[in-house]
């Protein structure tokens, strides 16, 4: 296989997407020294979503990764670890030649996804990702699995055109088919189910709503800790960031509070409704529902701030209420006579944008061929 090699400030494809290339790392494995190249990229469409894609030609593993602080390794086992120096680098990365560090490298069951903990002087640092097929990045045109050699003359190219529209027809066809899958037969990863088996959260306790409805609070567990090395924005960013990792972008709203001096963030999927917010004792917790429960209850979330408790509200009743009126149309609605405004949902910003990233990423990985082994870092 060709050796594959970047530049930077080049613009290259990885999974569908494109990205700016910032910097670039070669790394020396210490056991056996053999190099591979680390890329830093930043997606062309959203200015915050940045990637790392690991390119191993000695061993012909690819992977695409994001820094994930929270990343859990429960259901993963070690693939490989070891030590590796800096011996190259360019761009804007914060690494300088013969910087060292140890890591570790995991994989889950399917070996499909990663996740990588890495051993620097300064701390530890942590990023999940998955693996790549060569033809699902690169510069655009240079790996095109169909096609070939179209001929030379006008026939040629009419042919690599037909042969070209074929394969989208086929592309979107199939994403298509792999959506419905994943809505119709899997419902969807659950919230609540995520939350009771992950360790990073407690159980603290439930509050009974109407109709025998229910919301079970979670505390993050070291939420504390969190929020004295970041901002409340950041925090709860982050928190609601390992929320929609561990249910595989299965959402269909999502977004944080602006107010200055609320940064709650909300979660609606098909079935549940959730926040992530501060607490009045400076706790991280989490409160989810069903959003029945939501739609029939009006009590306050479990030692929420007051405007924790609007932001709740108005965010449920802009964007999940209207739709859920006529589900539970023979129930008691919490809302008769709510007049507490409403938000102005932003499909765009970068919390519903990242879980539409992370469910597309989990669409592709079902769908890959998947699987080989570390790349030997």
């Amino acid at each position: 296989m060709a050796i594959r090699e970047f530049y930077v400030n080049e613009t290259i494809m990885a999974d569908g997407d494109y990205y700016n290339v910032l910097g670039k790392i070669t790394y020396q494995n210490k056991a056996d020294g053999k190099t591979w190249d680390e890329y830093r990229l930043r997606s062309t469409a959203f200015a915050n979503e940045e990637r790392w894609l690991s390119v191993d030609n000695a061993y012909n593993e690819f992977s695409l990764s994001k820094i994930n602080p929270f990343a859990s390794t429960m259901g993963y086992h070690v693939v490989d670890s070891g030590s590796a120096r800096a011996v190259a680098v360019s761009g804007d990365v914060d690494v300088e030649v013969g910087d060292e560090f140890t890591f570790e490298e995991y994989e889950d069951r399917e070996e499909e996804k990663i996740i990588s903990i890495e051993h620097w002087d300064d701390g530890d640092e942590y990023s999940s990702g998955y693996y790549l097929d060569p033809w699902e990045f690169g510069r655009e045109g240079e790996n095109v699995r169909a096609g070939g050699g179209g001929g030379s003359g006008s026939g040629g190219s009419i042919v690599s055109k037909i042969i070209s529209s074929l394969i989208i027809i086929i592309m979107v066809f199939g994403s298509i088919a792999s959506e419905f899958s994943f809505s119709l037969f899997s419902g969807g990863k659950k919230i609540s189910t995520f939350l009771k088996k992950s360790s990073l959260y407690e159980y603290t306790t439930s509050i009974t709503g109407s109709e025998k409805q229910k919301a079970d609070v979670y505390e993050y567990i070291s939420g504390s800790t969190l929020l004295q090395n970041y901002s409340e924005e950041e925090a709860l960013m982050s928190v609601a960031m390992n929320i929609i990792d561990g249910v595989e972008g299965n959402s269909e709203a999502v977004q944080q509070n602006d107010e200055k001096d609320d940064k709650t963030v909300a979660i609606l999927t098909k079935k549940e409704y959730c926040i992530v917010y501060r607490s009045e004792d400076d706790k991280i917790f989490v409160q989810v529902s069903p959003r029945k429960y939501a739609y029939t209850t009006d009590k306050e979330p479990y030692r929420g701030r007051r405007r924790t408790r609007r932001y709740y509200r108005r965010f449920y009743y802009s964007s999940g209420y209207g739709y859920d009126s006529r589900s539970y149309s023979r129930s008691h609605s919490a809302y008769d006579g709510y007049s507490d405004g409403t938000i102005n949902y932003d499909a765009g910003n970068g919390l519903n944008t990242y879980s539409n990233s992370v469910r597309q990423s989990s669409i592709s990985s079902r769908d890959s061929d998947g699987g080989g082994l570390s790349s030997g870092k």
